[in-house]
């Protein structure tokens, strides 16, 4: 899935830049403040529909700018498409193949994006609801028709929810909650046995010990989801919400058997969470020929020279198109025969090598 072709408009310091990565890595260097994070920000919004630095987009547009745009072309089974994602008074604009896109899912389909940023680390210490959209964002990719059943469970689940709340009989939304709850933690669990497999050896390549990786499916081991619904339906009626389900599933993590959220360093736990990333490109590359786009946003500058080693070496393995960036050539020496560009201002230009 070469990204052959970027052009961004109007977002953050980028007012207009357009290159054309390699297929396989490539490098941007510039000082703090130069747009570099912003120019992997629009590479994200083209495959997500939003930024991984800030949950309000206007945020994004340039000062003194109406919008902000981003388009790209890209070739994914010997086919191009065009992709284009805008933001200005009218809301948020989708485009594909020059006609409007049906939800930012069509996007994300042709386009998968994956982000390691100095607050990948959240993946770890943060919220079961941070690993739930790690995990759905990767059976969203191998698992076809994932996608509606969990629309289906969300829906049923506030409909029961709303029940709940008034006081009244939520078992009429038990069957529908029961068969789209099973489809979701089916589709999870397949996936999570892929993640497992994906994980052998990047532990040790990473940190020298291995990962381990258990999905939770947010109700009683010992309990299928009918029976634990029905353990639960006294607590739920009494706090007016429903405690079981895939809603609150989870990934317990641990290296070398030690609980990363609790035991471990924050340099370990962003190493961890790389991981849990590049083992997720993997699983898809396996189903797609090909991982995606991985953004790595200035690694020299969260990990100590070992761990940035060890993470580059993995990344020399990777079966996705890499965009890698960096304060300078010499903190963070580009592997040979891939381009280097130099930003600055808003600005990038191509450097000779």
């Amino acid at each position: 899935m070469p990204l052959n072709r970027i052009r961004i408009e109007g977002l953050r310091c980028l007012t207009e830049v357009e290159f054309s990565p390699h297929p396989k890595r490539t490098y941007f260097f510039g000082p703090n403040g130069a747009g570099k994070t912003s120019l992997l920000e629009a590479l994200y919004l083209l495959g997500r529909g939003r930024s991984f630095r800030t949950r309000h987009s206007r945020r994004l547009i340039q000062h003194g700018q109406e919008r902000f745009s981003v388009y790209g072309e890209l070739s994914l089974n010997s086919i191009n498409h065009r992709l284009g994602v805008g933001l200005g008074a009218s809301g948020l604009e989708l485009r594909l193949d020059s006609e409007p896109a049906v939800g930012m899912s069509s996007l994300a389909k042709i386009m998968p994006v994956h982000v390691i940023d100095p607050n990948i680390h959240r993946l770890i210490e943060g919220s079961p609801g941070d690993r739930r959209r790690f995990l759905d964002w990767g059976v969203f990719h191998v698992e076809h028709g994932y996608l509606e059943a969990w629309r289906r469970y969300r829906r049923v689940l506030g409909q029961r929810n709303a029940a709940l709340k008034l006081g009244r009989d939520s078992a009429v939304w038990d069957s529908s909650l029961l068969k789209a709850g099973t489809e979701v933690d089916f589709s999870r669990r397949r996936y999570a046995e892929n993640l497992v497999a994906a994980l052998e050896g990047l532990g040790e390549s990473l940190l020298g010990n291995p990962l381990e990786v258990r999905y939770r499916s947010g109700w009683p081991e010992d309990m299928d989801f009918c029976k634990a619904l029905k353990s639960s339906n006294n607590r739920d009626l009494a706090n007016g919400t429903t405690h079981v389900g895939p809603h609150r599933a989870d990934l317990s993590v641990k290296l070398a058997s030690r609980s990363v959220r609790e035991e471990v360093s924050r340099g370990q736990q962003k190493l961890v969470a790389a991981g849990l990333i590049l083992a997720q490109i993997k699983v898809f590359a396996a189903k797609n020929e090909n991982g995606g786009l991985l953004l790595v946003d200035d690694p020299a500058a969260e990990l100590d020279a070992a761990a940035l080693s060890a993470l580059l070496s993995v990344l020399d393995e990777l079966p996705a198109q890499q965009i890698i960036t960096g304060l300078s050539e010499s903190i963070l020496p580009p592997s040979s025969g891939f381009p280097v560009f130099h930003v600055e201002q808003g600005r990038i230009m191509k450097m000779v090598q």
